[in-house]
């Protein structure tokens, strides 16, 4: 099983949205994140960067 640590903009402790994110999914300009608790987390943005290898994602928010 791969998860990932999903981050805000860049990779920083203090950017962290949600750990061991299990599925990722698009909707209508929100980003939403299932944690392997089934946990789910609805991001306004878009993926920015997906590293599946490291476990690393992030989310570059949407603009205001």
């Amino acid at each position: 099983m791969c998860l990932s640590n999903v981050y805000r903009g860049e990779i920083a402790d203090n950017n962290l949205l949600l750990g061991n994110v299990q599925r990722i999914e698009c909707r209508d300009g929100n980003v939403v994140l299932t944690d392997i608790l089934e946990r789910e987390m609805t991001i306004p943005g878009e993926v920015q960067m997906a590293d599946l290898v490291n476990g690393k994602v992030i989310i570059a928010p949407r603009e205001q």
